[in-house]
């Protein structure tokens, strides 16, 4: 099968926010093979992304081919002329609704007045659909004020234990006192998320905010001058020595099958990349 765009159905295994607005899915799409397609590019200007475990119908791009094929010959450059197998090229999800392919269309209205359902941003789902959705960020006060909880009855059990013995007679105590850790644990939590104290304050008045930019990154090299390409870029990892191993790692645990991968994305810089690798390599 060629690859081309696609429309086709997905289940969503794993959404992970890589940062910068990134984000990246996993997830299992028969179409493209019998194993799971990692590294889906999805961009958070498209809205919200598909929670996990959700049955969906996507729309698939594919982007360029894969590093790899390229390093053992299969193909001489990554870009894409209709030759390659799904599983051989990157993918993005640029779209996904609630459904399987077996889903039946919804009936057309009748009458004289005709209704028109509003607009629903991508990643949102159709009312009464059991596939279960959930914003990002929520997502992940969700998943840390969760750990908290767990973290709280861990430091409960061990307190009651500090001398020897366990100071609470019943599992009710316990959760008594794991409750009040978690409150504290949560709180702090939330402070952090709250930002600026200013911004707050401004919010509770009413204010609204309409747009968060984030600070052009500085050279990882403080003396040097900043990196603006792919091949400054080269020359600047040949420079700090690092293996060509420990690189491709750290470009993959930033969710990217390789450098040109990651400059491929809209918004991703050389010196971006630079910044990554620093931060995960060490300067």
């Amino acid at each position: 099968m060629a690859v081309n765009v696609m429309e086709t159905q997905a289940t969503i295994l794993k959404v992970a926010q890589q940062g910068r607005g990134r984000i990246t899915i996993e997830a299992d799409i028969p179409a493209l093979g019998q194993f799971p397609t990692r590294f889906i590019s999805w961009a958070s200007s498209q809205g919200n992304a598909p929670a996990i475990g959700a049955e969906v119908i996507a729309t698939m791009e594919p982007t360029n081919r894969q590093k790899r094929f390229i390093t053992d010959g299969t193909f001489a450059d990554d870009l894409i002329d209709g030759s390659e197998a799904p599983w051989q090229v990157n993918w993005r999800m640029t779209a996904a609704r609630a459904g399987t392919d077996g889903e039946t269309p919804e009936p057309a209205q009748t009458g004289e007045t005709t209704q028109t359902a509003p607009a629903r941003p991508s990643g949102t789902p159709k009312a009464g659909n059991g596939a279960g959705w959930i914003d990002a960020a929520l997502r992940h006060r969700v998943d840390a004020q969760a750990i908290n909880d767990r973290e709280a009855v861990r430091l409960a059990i061990a307190h009651g234990a500090a001398d020897g013995g366990n100071i609470y007679g019943d599992m009710e105590s316990v959760l008594a006192e794991a409750s009040l850790i978690a409150e504290w644990l949560n709180t702090r939590f939330a402070a952090r998320l709250a930002g600026s104290p200013m911004v707050a304050k401004a919010q509770e008045l009413g204010a609204v905010v309409t747009k968060v930019e984030e600070e052009e990154p500085q050279s990882p090299s403080p003396n040097g001058p900043p990196i603006k390409n792919e091949a400054e870029l080269r020359a600047w990892v040949e420079e700090k020595g690092w293996s060509r191993e420990s690189v491709a790692a750290a470009i993959a645990e930033e969710g990217y099958e390789s450098a040109r991968d990651y400059l491929a994305q809209a918004g991703n810089t050389a010196l971006g990349l630079a910044s990554a690798l620093a931060e995960r390599l060490g300067t």
